[in-house]
């Protein structure tokens, strides 16, 4: 009977929780149903690298100075939120539902290896 009721509880929980929530149940302690927070914010973006000095530029339109080359196919993760996406051939990226003010991107790419310390501001639509 108490299996039972365990599993009709836990099937309700994960009903009301949806796909993007945690459920934790232990039989010592009540149950708690943590969804997952929903953010507005956006995140958007060109990188581009040097591969003389290694550095990373993020701008807002595609850069074609000197020695800078577009990052495709890298992979921008940002930190803390684990939120994941591939940039496009220009090393264009977009990221919605992070949160507002200052995000830590992670870099992951075949010519540099993972890099994190490229920082975004976000905001709303």
């Amino acid at each position: 009977m108490r299996k039972g009721l365990l599993v009709g509880l836990v099937l309700a929980a994960a009903l009301l929780a949806g796909c993007d929530g945690r459920l934790l149940v232990r039989m010592d302690i009540p149950i708690v149903i943590e969804p997952e927070p929903r953010y507005d914010g956006e995140a958007w973006g060109y990188l581009s690298y040097d591969p003389y000095t290694e550095h990373i530029r993020l701008d807002s339109k595609p850069y074609r100075g000197a020695r800078y080359r577009p990052l495709n196919n890298a992979a921008v993760t940002v930190v803390g939120l684990g939120r994941t996406v591939v940039t496009d051939r220009d090393g264009y990226f977009y990221i919605y539902g992070v949160p507002y003010g200052r995000l830590e991107l992670l870099v992951k790419h075949s010519w540099i290896g993972p890099r994190s310390g490229v920082y975004f501001t976000t905001y709303g639509r």
